[in-house]
């Protein structure tokens, strides 16, 4: 009997052995400017895609994780500058079923995302654009809480629905509802995909102290909005994805409704994009267009073109915005080298010769 439980004792350690494993990837980009000018004098820089002033060095990210059948978790790092800092997300998640899965910690949950990436989002967005992801559908976890919680359940391949709570440090358990988000989707087959979410953290307010000083605190509203999506993957080639928001309270967020469409086509080595955000407020309307172009040669060469407008009242409400880039790159087996030009033009007109690395392992 002794040998027998010693038997499976070995056996399961080795099981465990055999599905679990802890592993190292990584991730990350850098963009060196030899020269760039905002329409005064020239200069250098090196910066992530989303780098600007204020001491942002090229991302150098790496994640430990832990994976088996039932549990794991995910620290991502960056030593950006050589400087030790947490990266996107720190978690544990259980799963005591395939179609549930519990996660606790910082978390994103990029499931239903849409994701309209393209062009000098990839390059430097400083002199070209900050909209490409969560365009159409806002990821799970969107306000970067480090203290959530999920559930996730998926009881058929075609459903997917996620509950999640954030800011849960020392908040009370009434406020729980007040600070969160819940999403679903939904895959039509051989159509496409239904999404829709209710996204809330509580609303912060204005007051005196008791010195007189004006001070922000945290209200007992919620300061809420809704987002449903569609995308349609019928036609061969082709992916359109569109999105509406809008708030819950516009007491509390003010009246607006925000309209968003991307697009892409393939066709044979070339890829075109579209894109295109409105957003409807009580007084202006905000208006951002964009579309691009890949085009992959032989040799792992690749060429990326886009072109950008923003409306006057969506860039600074005194000038229109325009950006156009160009960028070649070659490609390795985990990473990328390549070099472009960013041209903006608004009240002055600037220029930018981007170098960019990356890496993924």
């Amino acid at each position: 009997m002794k040998k027998a439980l010693a038997i499976l004792m070995v056996l399961a350690l080795v099981a465990s052995a055999v599905t679990a494993e802890v592993s190292i990837g990584a991730w990350g980009r850098g963009i060196f400017a030899p020269l760039a000018n905002s329409g005064d004098d020239s200069y250098t820089d090196t910066a992530p895609s989303w780098g600007g002033w204020g001491g942002d060095e090229a991302r150098i990210g790496f994640t430990i994780a832990g994976n088996s059948d039932n549990v794991g978790f995910q620290i991502d790092g960056n030593v950006d500058g050589g400087a030790f800092s947490m990266g996107d997300q720190q978690k544990i998640w259980v799963k005591p079923m395939d179609m549930l899965k519990f996660q606790m910690g910082r978390i994103y949950d990029d499931t239903l995302r849409g994701n309209a990436a393209f062009g000098s989002f990839n390059w430097y967005r400083g002199f070209g654009s900050g909209d490409g992801e969560d365009i159409t559908f806002s990821r799970v976890g969107i306000e970067g809480s480090r203290e959530g919680f999920e559930v996730a359940i998926s009881p058929m391949d075609a459903l997917y629905i996620a509950v999640y709570f954030h800011s849960l440090d020392k908040n009370l358990t009434e406020n729980m509802f007040k600070n969160m988000q819940a999403a679903f989707g939904y895959k039509i087959e051989g159509i496409g995909q239904i999404k829709a979410q209710y996204f809330a953290k509580q609303a912060s307010v204005e007051m005196e102290d008791e010195e007189g000083e004006t001070i922000t605190v945290l209200s007992d509203d919620a300061d809420g909005r809704i987002e449903v999506a569609f995308n349609l993957t019928k036609v061969e080639n082709l992916f359109v994805e569109f999105g509406f928001r809008m708030p819950t309270d516009t007491d509390i967020a003010g009246e607006w409704q925000q309209i968003n469409v991307y697009g892409n086509y393939k066709m044979d080595a070339m890829t075109f994009h579209l894109l295109a955000m409105i957003t409807l407020t009580e007084d202006d309307t905000v208006m951002k267009f964009g579309a691009g172009m890949d085009y992959a040669l032989d040799g792992g060469i690749g060429i990326n073109a886009d072109v950008r407008y923003y409306n006057d009242v969506a860039y600074n409400g005194e000038d229109a915005r325009i950006t156009f880039m160009v960028g070649a790159t070659k490609g390795f087996s985990n990473g990328l080298i390549g070099a472009g030009l960013e041209v903006v033009s608004a009240d002055e007109t600037g220029y930018m010769v981007p170098v960019r690395m990356e890496y993924w392992f």
